[in-house]
């Protein structure tokens, strides 16, 4: 085979009842010049087999399998032996529309970009919903264009926090392509998921802190897989919370590190606020097996959190919806029981 236009790299952890799905769109691109980088990351079912059977038929797929170390070690791993000029990512359990990376590819050639990103297709169960994003049309990012779609990775501000649900649009690592050279180039690594709350906002971050040209292509390329309506988030708010503190940290210190101006400082304490929502509705999960009682204990605790409490004291609510306004409000005021009350109709309005 020719040197790959496009190197996939597919993290695999005991998925084998999503693998051959997700693989079979990878292999049916109508962009055929490809590699497949499954990285069996030491998973205990069918899944690992399942990637040699699928490397048996076809050659452009190459297998690695190693130890458990988790999804930012595995994509780590995948990055190191790619080729192509070009890198995406994709978990196992999701899939790739046909003409996705074919699309992406002839994007960054034909406007000499360093990163192409679209949009999503939530899968539940019962139903597939087109996510809307952030940004609503196609859009080439340079120059200051490109600095205020960098400082919005870090968080929104202004007229951005009027949807604060959708603050994470475009962060993700996949629905993405990549140039390989800038990732090697400037040492770029994912960071374990057991250290930061969101090891793609700052591998992104990152990424588009030191690129010239970027483009958003308002199509739904890529299906991500989720379980039911309800389960936003597989965390409890204990286990999530430090590890968002982490990586608030991480961030802090690449603005100071690379004297980043004002806006991004408060950017990321509106982030700080807004993370509350992900922390709280991980914390009231019917996975949760803690009491409510508990349950409103520990969100007291979350906004008592000295970095919460200072975001939370310059928080500007003047773009904000009705709703949103009461939510972050008795945030603000650390009224946990209002919170918790909130939390449980944002819920219920999800699942309908």
């Amino acid at each position: 085979m020719s040197e790959p236009f496009v190197s996939i790299i597919v993290p695999v952890y005991n998925v084998e009842n999503y693998l051959k799905q997700c693989v079979e769109s990878l292999i049916n691109q109508t962009l055929e010049n490809i590699e497949i980088i499954l990285v069996n990351d030491g998973s205990i079912d069918n899944s690992g087999i399942i990637c040699n059977d699928f490397a048996k038929e076809d050659d452009r797929i190459i297998v690695i399998h190693q130890k458990n170390e988790g999804l930012s070690s595995a994509r780590n791993s995948g990055t190191k032996i790619a080729k192509a000029k070009y890198i995406t990512y994709i978990d196992a359990d999701d899939w790739f529309e046909p003409q996705t990376i074919e699309t992406a590819y002839k994007l960054a050639e034909e406007k000499q970009v360093d990163v192409v990103f679209w949009q999503m297709i939530k899968e539940y169960y019962n139903k597939s919903i087109k996510v809307s994003g952030a940004f609503g049309k196609n859009i080439l990012f340079e120059g200051d264009d490109l600095k205020n779609l960098h400082r919005r990775i870090c968080g929104p501000i202004d007229k951005e926090m009027n949807k604060p649900q959708l603050i994470d649009s475009f962060i993700s690592a996949w629905g993405k392509l990549y140039k390989l050279a800038v990732i090697k180039q400037h040492n770029l690594k994912f960071v374990d998921t057991k250290i930061l709350g969101s090891e793609d906002i700052f591998f992104n971050f990152q990424y588009f802190g030191v690129i010239d040209k970027a483009y958003y292509l308002n199509e739904h390329l890529i299906h991500y897989r989720k379980d039911n309506l309800a389960s936003l988030t597989k965390t409890h708010g204990s286990t999530l919370f430090p590890r968002f503190l982490k990586l608030f940290k991480y961030l802090e210190n690449e603005i100071r590190k690379n004297k980043l101006d004002e806006k991004y400082n408060t950017a990321l304490n509106n982030r700080v606020c807004i993370s509350m929502m992900n922390i709280g509705l991980s914390e009231t999960s019917p996975r949760n097996s803690k009491g409510a009682f508990k349950q409103i204990k520990s969100l007291n605790s979350y906004l008592s959190e000295p970095r919460y409490s200072r975001s939370f004291k310059h928080l500007h609510f003047k773009y904000f919806p009705l709703h949103w306004k009461l939510f972050f409000l008795c945030c603000k005021l650390k009224f946990s029981l209002g919170v918790f009350l909130l939390l449980k109709g944002m819920r219920l309005f999800i699942i309908k």
